[in-house]
């Protein structure tokens, strides 16, 4: 009964999606030109690899608030990287190690230090817009071709961006992953009920450091896509985009309070949340109307959130009794 209620609820987020599609297309079909589709898609691609990284944090039954800043600090670095005439071999794999890093720095600040998560972040969040702006002036521009070699060279058929095929293949292992591995399972052990999966054997710090150096890495991914896509990058390249990942999250019926999420559902939340914020653009709504529906979004998914949950709670206080 269970994993039917969680199709459903990721069916209807399918059939909202489509809606979405279906109105755009019969009230402003100009919206789906070629260029317009392919910058939703590149858009869809760093959003989605990041909702990734936040699905797993959340599902521990943590939050990560620092992604945006983390995603500003990667911009800035493979800039300086860029000015050496670094390509994308090099560049992704810095962007990777330098996001891991800090996720690292995250969950050390949670694990050893006892900080709660949202503490622990904010503070490094405000680190990070708190120096950027110290180490670099403004931005760093007149970076080099190769720097955007992604966004505008790696074409697949000549038409889709490289970074759908990134997308594609970290969302395949992701599935699989969050399926079948056997850390999947302490990621929901450890979300569900810590104390308990601490007394089953599981090291719970080991398993939030992990999940926050895996989040890390993918949001290293994201910025280098975000980054890449400019010759100009400034310190605030990925502020605010936090609340897009976490939206896109709980938007897909990840339990904010954790323990149970599908990726399914995190996947059709941030393809929905890709789609609206270009949407409200291009109609010539202001932009302040996508904060208001990023933060309407998150209300409205913790409040069901929390009614899952409390219908969950006596249903097994009766079964417990009987």
């Amino acid at each position: 009964m269970k994993d039917r209620f969680r199709l459903s609820a990721e069916l209807y987020l399918g059939l909202f999606l489509l809606g979405i599609l279906l109105l755009l297309l019969a009230f402003a079909p100009s919206f789906f030109s070629l260029n317009n589709t392919m910058s939703m898609l590149n858009r869809f691609s760093y959003v989605l690899i990041a909702a990734i990284g936040m699905n797993m944090i959340i599902i521990t039954s943590n939050i990560d608030v620092s992604a945006g800043g983390l995603i500003s600090v990667v911009c800035l670095a493979l800039a300086a990287l860029g000015k050496l005439d670094l390509g994308l071999a090099a560049l992704l794999p810095a962007a990777m190690l330098i996001g891991a890093a800090l996720g690292l720095i995250n969950a050390l600040f949670i694990t050893k230090f006892k900080i709660p998560a949202i503490v622990a972040t904010l503070a490094t969040a405000q680190l990070f817009s708190g120096i950027l702006p110290m180490v670099v002036e403004g931005s760093i521009y007149d970076l080099p071709a190769s720097f955007t070699w992604l966004a505008f060279e790696a074409k697949i058929f000549g038409i889709i961006p490289g970074s759908v095929l990134i997308m594609v293949i970290i969302t395949a292992c992701a599935l699989w992953f969050m399926q079948y591995s056997r850390f999947s399972k302490k990621i929901y052990a450890v979300g569900n009920n810590t104390e308990a999966a601490r007394l089953s054997g599981i090291n719970v710090d080991a398993v939030v450091i992990v999940t926050y150096v895996i989040a890390g890495t993918l949001f290293g991914i994201s910025g280098t896509i975000i980054t890449t896509a400019s010759q100009r990058v400034t310190t605030t390249m990925g502020t605010g985009l936090e609340m897009t990942f976490i939206a896109a999250v709980v938007l897909g019926g990840t339990s904010v309070s954790g323990g149970s999420g599908k990726l399914l559902g995190t996947i059709f939340g941030a393809a929905i949340l890709s789609v609206i914020a270009p949407a409200i653009n291009y109609l010539g709504i202001s932009s302040d109307w996508s904060d208001a529906i990023m933060g309407a979004i998150i209300i409205i998914a913790v409040i069901v959130s929390a009614l899952r949950l409390g219908e969950r709670k006596p249903a097994m206080s009766g079964a417990g009794g009987a």
